[in-house]
């Protein structure tokens, strides 16, 4: 039987690191994504503790707002794991503020490279060395917001829909190959300097009363990575926030 191994795309850091060491923790093979070596302290020490795990763990380096970075990139995988690729996370993704005044070509292409670009891309290698007869599995990281739109972060947002109506396609054209699914998580971490009261004021602010955790987000994935009838379906792991839209990022509230 073919051993389970993902590969995670910004694995080192926020909830691509709680998905790799939360995966790699119920057994499945994790290779990490990183940017830059200012992401390797960091992924150096997931790997480590999914090998205490007991799992098989590797790191790749790629900056995906390079199209050259991100051909070969599995490839690149199967060599530091030593196995083929089975799964793939697609969880990198920049989050610069911007609107319609302000949005440039520029910042729509370094928000859409990474997020939407790279995906594609990655499950195309992911199907070309994918072993007979396995089903190889994708879950897409989103955001809540696509259920309830506003204008902040437009080239992030634009970007996520792109990665959202790539699942869509996939889950059909690809099938039986592949299985694709989403994630679409609510206010779940802080923002890097945020205070921590004012995160547990917002993070609150749902129809639940309370918002997800990091933990809710990765057995969402477990459970998709292990459900072989299930494709084609967006998870909102959000405490309901979506039923209760505002009109710009929580952030400013």
């Amino acid at each position: 039987m073919t051993e389970q191994t993902l590969l995670i795309t910004g694995g080192a850091r926020r909830l691509g690191a709680a998905l790799a060491l939360a995966c790699g923790r119920a057994r499945f093979n994790i290779v990490i994504h990183h940017r830059d070596s200012g992401g390797a302290d960091a992924a150096d020490a997931i790997l480590e503790e999914i090998r205490q795990a007991g799992a098989k763990a590797a790191a790749v380096t790629a900056d995906l707002r390079e199209p050259a970075a991100i051909e070969g990139m599995v490839a690149r995988a199967v060599t530091a794991i030593g196995q083929p690729i089975t799964g793939l996370i697609n969880s990198a993704a920049p989050f610069d503020w911007d609107d319609i005044e302000t949005i440039t070509a520029e910042r729509m292409l370094a928000h859409y490279l990474p997020i939407a670009v790279a995906p594609a891309l990655l499950c195309r290698q992911l199907l070309a060395q994918l072993p007979a007869g396995v089903t190889g599995t994708v879950i897409n990281i989103l955001d809540q917001k696509l259920a309830a739109p506003h204008g902040d972060h437009l080239s992030y947002s634009m970007a996520k829909y792109a990665l959202m109506g790539l699942g869509e396609m996939l889950a059909r054209a690809a099938a039986p190959r592949l299985r694709v699914n989403a994630i679409a998580p609510g206010y779940t971490l802080p923002a890097p300097g945020q205070d921590v009261a004012d995160f547990q004021r917002l993070h609150h602010r749902t129809p639940l009363g309370r918002g997800p955790e990091a933990s809710d987000i990765t057995d969402a994935a477990l459970y998709l990575l292990r459900s072989p009838a299930v494709t084609g379906q967006t998870l909102y792991v959000d405490a309901g926030m979506r039923f209760s839209p505002l009109a710009r990022d929580i952030s400013f509230y």
